[in-house]
C-alpha cells in the first residue's frame, strides 16, 4: 500500500511542470529505487536486534529486508508500465499519467479489499475497507487536478 501511495504522489509531483512521459517515467523510477534502497537499509538495520544470535546477523537482516520491501518495487510496475505507453507514444502523455493515477486508486481499493479478507468474512466490511483505501488514491488524483 505504501508503495502505491508513494508512486501516485511521485506521479503528481513530477508532473507539476510541463514534462513528458519520459521525464515522469525516469524520475518516478529513480526516486522509487532510492526510496526502496533506503527502506531496505532501514529495515535491515532495525531487524539486526531480532537476529543478533545468528552467525551473520546483517546478512540475515538484509535478506529479511529485501523480502519485506519488495512490495515497494512491485507497486511501481503497473503505473510505470502505463506511463511507458506514453513514452512509446502509444497514448498521449496526459492520458498515460491520468490512467496511471486512476489505476493506482483502483489497485489501492483492491489491496484494501483483499487485505480485509484476511481478517473478516463479511463482504460489507471488505467493501468498506476497499473503498477507504481506494479513496486514498482518489484524494491523490484530486490533488493532481487541483495542482494542474
Amino acid at each position: 500500500m505504501y508503495g502505491l501511495v508513494m508512486v501516485s504522489a511521485l506521479l503528481v509531483v513530477t508532473n507539476q511542470y510541463e514534462v513528458t512521459s519520459r521525464d515522469v517515467f525516469l524520475k518516478v523510477f529513480a526516486t522509487t529505487l532510492v526510496f526502496w534502497v533506503a527502506h531496505v537499509f532501514a529495515t535491515a538495520v532495525s531487524h539486526l536486534g531480532v537476529v543478533s544470535d545468528h552467525k551473520a546477523p546483517f546478512r540475515e537482516s538484509f535478506r529479511y529486508a529485501i523480502g519485506h520491501s519488495v512490495g515497494m518495487l512491485v507497486a511501481a510496475v503497473v503505473p510505470l508500465a502505463i506511463v511507458l505507453l506514453g513514452v512509446l507514444n502509444f497514448v498521449r502523455d496526459d492520458v498515460a499519467l491520468w490512467t496511471a493515477l486512476w489505476v493506482d486508486a483502483l489497485l489501492l481499493g483492491l489491496l484494501g479489499y483483499f487485505s480485509a479478507a484476511r481478517w473478516t468474512r463479511r463482504t460489507s466490511m471488505r467493501l468498506m475497507v476497499g473503498t477507504g483505501t481506494a479513496l486514498l488514491g482518489v484524494c491523490i488524483v484530486v490533488l493532481k487536478a487541483f495542482m494542474h
